[in-house]
């Protein structure tokens, strides 16, 4: 199975990229729809519950890509601490993009729950990707197994 294992976190690094990207995506979203949407005289992202919700995104995106970049820095050198990096890597990404985009539909309010903006495509890809390879449960695992292993 140790080729397998490989695969799988070289596939996971793959992954976290395209998690990492959809992430900044739902960011983008959510930000450009509360800058240009206005309640109250004001756009709602003076206020301060959607400069929360905004900052947290980033800071997820902004980790998932950090773990992403090392994960990537791994595979490309083929360092010993590859399996390490891709299951952070995966873990980040899949946590930052399932939240970015549940909290881009959030932004959106009520619009965020129908068809007319691309809210739901991001939610849908975030749970599909988020089962890709293995659900999140079994990355974190992985990663608390392999972090243990390494400090032993």
């Amino acid at each position: 199975w140790p080729l397998v294992e490989r695969l799988l976190d070289r596939a996971a690094v793959l992954v976290a990229f395209e998690q990492v990207g959809g992430a900044q995506a739902a960011l983008d979203m959510a930000r450009d729809y509360a800058v240009g949407r206005f309640a109250f005289g004001r756009p709602i992202a003076s206020f301060q519950a959607i400069k929360h919700k905004l900052a947290d995104m980033y800071v997820g995106v902004e980790l998932a890509r950090s773990n992403a970049y090392y994960g990537a820095w791994a595979l490309s050198k083929d360092a010993p601490e590859l399996p390490v990096a891709a299951a952070a890597a995966r873990v980040a990404a899949t946590e930052a993009y399932f939240h970015a985009a549940k909290e881009n539909i959030q932004t959106h309010g009520g619009m965020g729950f129908t068809w007319e903006f691309d809210c739901h495509l991001h939610y849908r890809r975030a749970k599909l990707t988020g089962l890709m390879l293995g659900s999140a449960r079994r990355w974190k695992d992985l990663l608390i197994a392999r972090l243990e292993a390494r400090a032993a």
